[in-house]
């Protein structure tokens, strides 16, 4: 019997890779991923509610400290 992490492992997996393969299939049914080149600066207040709300389903996102906070620890 797998673990529990290992169960949700497979799970997250199939799941991502059958939006991947729906996306594909209907690209113009995806949702557009903002981007900027480095040497342009930030996006916009309105463009980071955006972009939120679209991730986390609100715009009111946590303090950018407790955000840079998670960042370093999802990256290490």
């Amino acid at each position: 019997m797998l673990s529990d992490f290992e169960e949700d492992r497979r799970r997250m997996i199939a799941e991502t890779s059958a939006f991947i393969t729906w996306g594909l299939a209907h690209p113009r049914e995806v949702p557009a991923i903002p981007r900027k080149r480095i040497e342009e600066g930030g996006f916009s207040r309105a463009m980071s509610r955006s972009f939120w709300y679209a991730v986390l389903g609100t715009e009111a996102v946590a303090p950018l400290t407790v955000v840079r906070r998670f960042i370093r620890w999802a990256t290490s």
